[in-house]
């Protein structure tokens, strides 16, 4: 059974965004906006999306820890910071959701988080 389905996501790597729209397409879904796609997909469909979307997350992290090899990055499905101690504070640096949109559904939301573990800043230890 299909449901409709809204996929929201928030990514500022121009190369991940724009497969993560890529994607969307390919999975039949309509732009909304410009970070925002709407649909019918089954279940199925929609965790097969959510798998796609978590390789390419899973790519930007690889090149994040190339850049910043000493900044943790936890993935999440959900859209609360790991429960692990962050030495800085727990950023959200690429965040998915895909959420159908029958009400009876409404807890099946999918999500791919991704928290980085940003630096406090010297001198400011409230911060």
């Amino acid at each position: 059974m299909e449901l409709s389905t809204l996929v929201i996501y928030d990514i500022e790597d121009d190369r991940s965004r724009t497969r993560v729209s890529e994607a969307c397409k390919d999975f039949g879904l309509e732009r909304l906006q410009f970070s925002c796609f709407r649909g019918k997909l089954s279940q199925n469909k929609r965790e097969e999306l959510h798998e796609r979307l978590r390789r390419i997350q899973e790519e930007w992290e690889k090149r994040w820890k190339k850049d910043f090899p000493e900044a943790p990055a936890k993935p999440v499905d959900s859209p609360s910071p790991p429960p692990e101690e962050a030495k800085g504070t727990w950023q959200p640096a690429f965040k998915i959701m895909i959420q159908p949109i029958c009400e009876k559904d409404m807890r099946s939301a999918l999500y791919a988080y991704l928290f980085v573990d940003v630096p406090k800043p010297e001198g400011n230890s409230n911060a």
